[in-house]
């Protein structure tokens, strides 16, 4: 649940037309484009931190406070979706939330170092399944984002324990992706480890099991059988593995050769080439 609600921020008319988003707070005013949303930070940052996180100094003030000196890209992002971040800061309930929702936000960050992106959070609406984050590459080609850190878990040594993870992972999120778009998913690995190690064989076993016509193992993982399975892993464009640390993850891509909607060259180049910033 979300804490006490802090004394609203300092806002002028022009920001009450040009902050609004779609998913944001309806408190500061109207919606408008994309472009116009993404304005010159105009809070200041000390407010906009403790509107966010609380003015306790946490964790996650500690950790994206910098990112938002770093980028006045993401500052204005964070400003424009705040009443959004805050709620789901005020809501969280362990450690590992906390990372999740930093790793979400370390996203957003990352995607937009790249200039010719320009990201909406959570446009879909609330209430809904659909993806964190749409993205539009050079003002002409959308696409979605779906972002899922993967959560510790006890070592082992059975790589088939971990592709069984990687498949529950992706078929899940699967659900979320939008039909005619470019979608993409983001996971996050804690250990050294590239797409092409850990990724692709989980999803060329996913391959495998659907040319084998497993229908139990498509209907245990939600969908109604094969056939339902690939409808939806044709909607998967592509995956962006980040593995290590947060700051400097290292970044590999899968690209998914079933896609309906596959990565455009120049798009591949600038999810590749997108570097999270050099946060310390």
């Amino acid at each position: 649940m979300s804490g006490p609600r802090s004394a609203a921020l300092p806002v002028d008319d022009h920001m009450k037309l040009e902050i609004g988003a779609a998913g944001a707070g309806t408190q500061y005013g109207r919606r408008s484009t994309t472009e116009n949303r993404m304005q010159r930070p105009t809070i200041p940052l000390s407010e906009l931190i403790a509107y966010l996180f609380g003015a306790d100094h946490s964790l996650l003030a500690a950790d994206v406070g910098p990112w938002l000196v770093a980028s006045p890209r993401f500052r204005a992002f964070a400003e424009t979706y705040r009443d959004k971040i805050r709620k789901k800061a005020r809501g969280l309930r362990d450690d590992e939330g906390r990372r999740d929702l930093e790793f979400e936000l370390a996203i957003a960050s990352r995607l937009l170092e790249e200039r010719r992106f320009a990201l909406e959070y959570e446009s879909y609406g609330a209430g809904r399944r659909a993806p964190d984050f749409r993205v539009t590459f050079r003002s002409r080609v959308p696409f979605n984002v779906e972002v899922r850190r993967l959560r510790p878990q006890a070592p082992t040594t059975e790589a088939s324990a971990d592709q069984a993870r990687l498949i529950r992972i992706v078929c899940d999120k699967l659900g979320q992706f939008t039909p005619a778009m470019i979608n993409v998913l983001v996971l996050g690995a804690d250990g050294p480890s590239t797409a092409a190690e850990t990724l692709a064989p989980a999803m060329l076993q996913l391959q495998d099991r659907a040319a084998r016509k497993d229908e139990v193992l498509f209907q245990h993982r939600g969908f109604d059988g094969v056939r339902d399975f690939l409808r939806h892993y044709q909607r998967l464009s592509g995956a962006l593995w980040l593995a290590g640390e947060l700051g400097a993850p290292q970044a590999s891509l899968w690209r998914n050769p079933q896609a309906r909607h596959p990565l455009p060259a120049d798009l591949t180049r600038a999810l590749n080439e997108s570097d999270p910033q050099a946060h310390t």
